[in-house]
């Protein structure tokens, strides 16, 4: 029994398309497990990185093997972003006529996300290292790596609130959002995309291409502006 249990260790550490193979199955259970029941808490993305968590931790496999075999579907995400520039340019019109109010909302959400993330840190108790990760917590990943760095906060950390806010923003952002009144696209995109990065702008293409557009945006500028702010406001705070 021992002896199998190795070769497959042995096995799914020295292939990564076998564990390309377990995280597409994992991803494509969840996706089906939330058809089926219809239930926001089942999300795919909170369902597959807590199965792909048990599955390392049982069969013991290195976070670097996997790390090896996701950069397979790491590499299509550029093509896949490069898409989002479709809708944007679909509405360029409107978003260029709107460009003001744009411009503030973003400031006013790169500020808000980043003071309300550090004081409800504070408030709780975290460290150091969490505080400062959570000033970047509604910063795509690429950024808020880059940001935390600077900072000289952990990145580990910082990546774990960057998928709670997706993730959360992804469940239950639409339904706050309206329970607000807030239904038009450039407010719920915005709101979406600007508080929730990659994964709220997913929630958007759910919604029409009006909405994704407008995610996209905030997507964009909040990282923009949030890689300028940070510096200057986290010294303030922590």
């Amino acid at each position: 029994m021992n002896e199998l249990l190795l070769q497959w260790h042995n096995s799914l550490s020295s292939s990564p398309f076998l564990l390309l193979f377990i995280l597409i199955g994992v991803f494509e259970l969840a996706v089906w497990l939330r058809k089926r029941s219809n239930l926001p808490l089942l999300n795919p993305s909170l369902l597959t990185t807590i199965g792909v968590i048990v599955i390392l931790k049982t069969t013991g496999i290195s976070w670097q093997s996997f790390e090896q075999a996701s950069n397979y579907l790491t590499f299509w995400l550029q093509p896949v972003v490069v898409c989002l520039a479709v809708p944007l340019y679909i509405q360029w019109q409107k978003i260029r006529a709107q460009w003001l109010p744009i411009i503030v909302s973003q400031i006013i959400a790169s500020s808000v996300g980043i003071i309300t993330g550090i004081g409800l840190v504070r408030l709780l108790g975290g460290s150091h290292d969490s505080v400062l990760a959570a000033a970047v917590k509604s910063v795509t990943m690429p950024i808020a790596i880059e940001v935390i760095e600077t900072l000289g906060g952990v990145v580990g950390i910082a990546a774990s609130t960057v998928l709670v806010a997706g993730v959360s923003g992804q469940m239950v952002g639409v339904w706050i959002l309206h329970r607000f009144g807030q239904r038009l696209p450039m407010g719920l995109g915005l709101s979406l995309g600007s508080a929730s990065h990659a994964l709220g702008t997913v929630r958007a293409m759910q919604l029409g291409s009006r909405y994704v557009a407008y995610a996209s945006l905030g997507l964009i500028l909040n990282g923009i502006i949030t890689a300028f702010l940070a510096p200057i406001i986290v010294p303030w705070l922590v």
